[in-house]
């Protein structure tokens, strides 16, 4: 882990500029421009807002706030895994050509996604307008929020990377994947609308306490998270980025003889 970190310092104006690249080609031949990183977020707020208030007539308070809330962070998550799906797949003719450490592939789609993450966030501010719901002390929670929840994708985007670079059937593996995903996560929902008798089993799903923890600290609500669950979160982030990284470690080499 010390030898990679090196590596990756000695080749930081490389991460640097893929992860500027990345942000680039995402955007790149479009009208609106980063514009998108806000309207994608705030067109599927109104969809679930129709679905579920307009249609179900769930009646919760704030309930299009709570939805982009979820969304956000969950987006984040979602496209980190996908990016590190292709991470060598997609640089295959440059890795053939040049050599880098092969991991700042996955973190330059880490790097891109955060920012794109951090410009959403902006979309936010309308909702908190509209239903005047200020931040206060709980903001602070949002920082490790976000950490462990950059740290969580990390490692699967590590594993993923070598896994579809030897097999293809991964990446449709991973889009159904996320998609079950979505709904076992309190996207469109809040952590409160789950069963006191499934909570404990629910939120052995790292994604649930962070996008609880997220909702919670922007909307300024106490941290309703026990504290063993936010201790497992915390724990199964940091080993899924050693597992990640060791699991790239010893297979990157191999799966490059796939691209």
């Amino acid at each position: 882990m010390l030898a990679l970190a090196r590596q990756l310092m000695r080749h930081q104006w490389v991460l640097r500029n893929f992860v500027a690249r990345d942000l680039k080609v995402k955007y790149r031949g479009t009208v609106l421009g980063y514009l998108w990183s806000l309207l994608e977020p705030l067109s599927l707020v109104v969809l679930y807002w129709f679905v579920f208030v307009v249609v179900a007539k769930v009646d919760k308070p704030n309930y299009p706030l709570q939805v982009i809330l979820g969304v956000l962070p969950y987006n984040f998550f979602s496209a980190v895994v996908t990016a590190g799906s292709t991470a060598l797949t997609g640089n295959a003719s440059l890795i053939r050509r040049v050599y880098v450490p092969r991991e700042v592939f996955v973190y330059a789609g880490v790097g891109s996604n955060l920012a794109v993450y951090g410009l959403s966030l902006l979309a936010v501010i309308p909702f908190m307008v509209a239903y005047r719901a200020w931040p206060g002390d709980q903001l602070l929670v949002l920082l490790p929020a976000t950490f462990f929840l950059v740290v969580f994708a990390t490692g699967i985007g590590l594993v993923v990377a070598c896994a579809n670079a030897i097999y293809r059937d991964v990446g449709y593996v991973l889009r159904v994947a996320l998609r079950f995903f979505f709904y076992g996560s309190p996207v469109v929902y809040s952590l409160d609308m789950v069963p006191d008798s499934l909570r404990n089993w629910y939120l052995l799903n790292p994604m649930a306490t962070f996008i609880s923890l997220t909702r919670r600290a922007i909307l300024d609500q106490p941290v309703n998270v026990p504290l063993e669950h936010l201790a497992w979160a915390m724990v199964v982030s940091v080993g899924t980025f050693v597992l990640g990284a060791r699991v790239f470690a010893r297979w990157e080499k191999h799966a490059v003889k796939f691209l």
